[in-house]
């Protein structure tokens, strides 16, 4: 039988560097994979083999900041540096703008080791979000019946009898003595929380695949009948627009068939030890891979504009014409 097994949960208010650190190393039967591991690899193979994963962006490291400042506050400190507005000047002492290519601020920045280095336009920037995410009330309620950063670990049992380590954390867990006990969540920043855009995002960033893997993994470790996904949004930029999204359920069955076949692929890779990059596909040619339009693309010229200069006769119906003539 298929799916995950020996499920169990690991701890609460865990530190994220403390889930994605790794012993193992990809490609190998201990490596364990989680939902962005996952999606990573679907992506190419032989690229997350190689190594690959999401660059930072601002947009992701503001995220992150959200989530330590909401979720696990306490951790704060432990992973955040603030740079000063100033520092000293080394002859004369006088204070001057803060200047990270100062050798003083770069002796600093060495100090840090293991925290994050932020501005605090960027803390400033953060707690304004939080504060936009606490004045909507359903958001606060949920936020508080919650365990948050919940750790869970457990295996995937494939087809063709490879098991596959997988872990993932959880940004909300509902405890079952509120009246979210059905459901679980996950906190989003985002560039648009309007309900169109951002369902859209949901698929191409795959937070549905997530949701089911997430979901999936922790009915198998606790039993518990968790049928709701909640995620709780805000927007990166002023005035920080939060919106609260439930995923319906057939969102969750194509997140749960596409993580399912995810996994499937990775299991069958490991056995094989082989990990294919874009061009190693059926289809592909002597190892080349035919470029070819897509019906959207080739249906686009019907309805492109005609230019016409000073013939009153519209284009199209002058092609017409000239079709007509018999010859």
């Amino acid at each position: 039988m298929t799916g995950f097994q020996n499920a169990k949960i690991l701890g609460i208010g865990i530190n994220p560097d403390e889930y994605h650190a790794q012993d193992a190393k990809r490609g190998t039967p201990d490596f364990i994979m989680s939902p962005s591991s996952l999606r990573n690899f679907a992506q190419c193979p032989q690229r997350f083999i190689n190594g690959y994963d999401q660059p930072d962006t601002d947009a992701k490291l503001f995220g992150s900041l959200v989530d330590c400042r909401l979720l696990t506050p306490e951790q704060f400190e432990a992973r955040y540096a603030i740079t000063p507005a100033t520092y000293p000047d080394t002859k004369t002492g006088e204070k001057k703008p803060w200047n990270m290519n100062a050798n003083f601020c770069k002796a600093w920045a060495e100090e840090q080791i293991g925290r994050e280095i932020i501005s605090a336009g960027d803390l400033q920037e953060a707690d304004a979000a939080i504060r936009s995410l606490r004045r909507d009330d359903i958001i606060t309620d949920f936020l508080a019946a919650s365990d948050c950063q919940v750790l869970l670990q457990g295996e995937y049992a494939a087809a063709n009898g490879v098991v596959v380590p997988v872990r993932c954390l959880m940004d909300f867990v509902p405890r079952n003595d509120t009246e979210w006990f059905k459901s679980l969540g996950d906190l989003k920043t985002t560039r648009n929380a309007s309900p169109m855009p951002w369902q859209r995002w949901c698929y191409q960033a795959g937070y549905h695949v997530q949701a089911s893997f997430d979901s999936d993994l922790y009915v198998a470790a606790t039993g518990e009948d968790r049928n709701t996904w909640c995620f709780v949004l805000v927007e990166n930029f002023e005035p920080y627009q939060t919106g609260k999204r439930i995923l319906s359920q057939d969102f969750m069955e194509l997140g749960r068939a596409q993580y399912r076949q995810h996994l499937e692929n990775y299991a069958a890779c490991l056995k094989a030890n082989r990990f294919p990059g874009y061009d190693d596909s059926d289809e592909s040619v002597d190892g080349w891979s035919l470029v070819a339009p897509e019906p959207w693309m080739a249906n686009q010229i019907q309805f492109s504009p005609r230019l016409n200069f000073g013939d009153e006769t519209p284009v199209r119906e002058r092609e017409q014409e000239q079709a007509d003539v018999p010859i």
